[in-house]
């Protein structure tokens, strides 16, 4: 299985201090556009995080990738992200990949897609992504529940709340 990143996810993941746990447990994807918006761009705009960040997952190891038609509508992060998870599909149908995301509109969008084209996409938001990892075992529970506390304020309280719920039913 890999976690295919969008660009806040990794910021959050940063912020919940545990990127580097995730990142060095399991198979991640960062698209080459969301490593420029996190790192080159971050970094660009004086974003002190952009550099540790980029210490944490090294340089980037992904290809730019064709951006499918349809996904124009999407920001570039989003667009290389979901291209990512349809050619890895593509590749291996049975393939377990998740997409994880706290942009609501592409996950609206992701929402819409799964329905007008009848297929499953799956995708989780970062309060989602650490309750699952600490159920699979990624993280313990006073781990996954310290990484919900350090970025409650960064996601909306309603994803915080599912999460946190999840968490104290361990």
């Amino acid at each position: 299985m890999a976690v295919i990143f969008d660009a806040n996810v990794l910021i959050n993941l940063y912020h919940a201090e545990i990127l580097s746990l995730v990142y060095h447990g399991l198979e991640c994807v960062i698209p080459a556009e969301v490593y420029d918006e996190v790192i080159t761009q971050g970094q660009q705009a004086g974003h002190g995080d952009a550099g540790a960040i980029a210490e944490i997952i090294g340089p980037c190891t992904e290809e730019p990738v064709n951006i499918l038609p349809g996904l124009e509508g999407l920001g570039i992060g989003e667009a290389s992200t979901l291209s990512h998870y349809l050619e890895r599909q593509r590749q291996s149908p049975i393939g377990d990949d998740v997409i994880v995301s706290d942009d609501r509109q592409f996950l609206r969008y992701l929402g819409r897609r799964e329905q007008q084209d009848n297929v499953v996409i799956r995708y989780l938001n970062t309060s989602q992504f650490i309750a699952e990892a600490t159920l699979n075992g990624l993280l313990d529970k006073p781990e996954g529940m310290d990484a919900l506390v350090k970025i409650r304020g960064r996601i909306p309280e309603s994803h915080y709340n599912l999460a946190l719920q999840r968490l104290e039913l361990l």
